[in-house]
C-alpha cells in the first residue's frame, strides 16, 4: 500500500509539475513583454498629463503606431496632436533584436529631426518623467541585469513574481531594480527603480488592466520621480490593430 502511494505521488509530481516554482528569475525576466502599453502591432490613441511638483497638471494628445517585423525588429512613430506648441512633434524609434535601438526626433520648429544616439537616450522625454529609451520600448533588462527571484508576492489582487535586478556591468542605468511581475500574462504591474546609492528614484505603475488588440493592457501608466516630486501619467484612450507599412517608419514620413 506504501509503495502504491509512493508511486501515485510520483506521477502526480509528473503530469502536474509545480509550474511557478519552476521558473528561474531568468526564465521570468526574459518572458516579459514590455514594461508599457505599446506592444504588438497596429496604433493607438494616448492622453498624456506631466505633473509638476506643486501638482500643476499639463495635459497631451499623441497618437502611436507600432509595428513588429518577423525578424522581431520593432518600429515606433510616435506624434504629439496637442496642445499647439508641441503640435507635430514626432518621435521615431527603431529596435533591432540585437544592437542599439535607432531614434529621432523631430521638431516641427526647426523642421528637421535629430538623432538620439549613445548615452542621450537615457535623458527624459519632451519633459515627461519617462527617458527616450522607455518612451521607445527599447529597453532591455536582460542585457545589463542579473535577475534573482525574491518570494512571490500580490499587487493590486494580482499575484505576482518579484524580481530583483541588479547591475551585471559597468554602465547599467539604475544600482538596482525590483520588478512585480503578473504571473498569468508576464506583465510587469510595478517597477521600483533606484539609484546607484540605491535610493528609489522613481516607480512606474501599470493599472487599469483590459482586453485591447487581443491582449491584456495597462491603460493607466505611471511614472513617478520621487526625487524630483514630479509625475508623468499616460491614459490609453484607443486601440486598433492593423497592419501597418513598413515605409511609414522612415525619415521621410518623420518629415511629413
Amino acid at each position: 500500500m506504501q509503495k502504491t502511494a509512493i508511486v501515485i505521488l510520483l506521477l502526480l509530481v509528473l503530469v502536474f509539475p509545480t509550474g511557478a516554482m519552476e521558473l528561474s528569475a531568468d526564465d521570468i525576466l526574459d518572458r516579459v513583454e514590455g514594461e508599457m502599453a505599446f506592444t504588438g502591432d497596429g496604433t493607438a490613441v494616448i492622453e498624456l498629463i506631466t505633473v509638476n511638483p506643486k501638482g500643476l497638471q499639463r495635459k497631451h494628445d499623441l497618437k502611436v503606431w507600432r509595428k513588429e517585423d518577423p525578424d522581431e525588429t520593432s518600429k515606433q512613430l510616435l506624434e504629439y496632436l496637442t496642445p499647439p506648441d508641441v503640435r507635430g512633434t514626432k518621435f521615431l524609434s527603431i529596435t533591432p533584436p540585437e544592437g542599439d535601438a535607432s531614434m529621432w526626433l523631430y521638431l516641427p520648429a526647426l523642421g528637421r529631426e535629430r538623432r538620439i544616439a549613445g548615452h542621450a537616450t537615457k535623458d527624459t522625454f519632451m519633459g515627461t518623467d519617462f527617458t527616450y529609451e522607455e518612451i521607445g520600448g527599447s529597453r532591455d533588462f536582460t542585457k545589463e541585469y542579473k535577475a534573482k527571484r525574491l518570494p512571490d508576492e500580490t499587487f493590486d489582487d494580482y499575484l505576482c513574481y518579484v524580481l530583483e535586478l541588479s547591475p551585471a556591468a559597468d554602465g547599467a542605468e539604475y544600482g538596482l531594480v525590483k520588478m512585480w511581475v503578473w504571473q498569468d500574462e508576464f506583465l510587469p504591474l510595478q517597477i521600483q527603480f533606484f539609484d546607484q546609492g540605491l535610493e528609489q528614484s522613481k516607480v512606474l505603475v501599470n493599472r487599469n488592466i483590459k482586453e485591447a488588440a487581443g491582449r491584456p493592457t495597462p491603460h493607466e501608466i505611471t511614472m513617478e520621480n520621487t526625487l524630483k516630486k514630479t509625475k508623468t501619467i499616460i491614459n490609453l484612450l484607443e486601440v486598433e490593430e492593423v497592419e501597418l507599412p513598413d515605409d511609414l517608419f522612415s525619415l521621410r514620413q518623420l518629415r511629413r
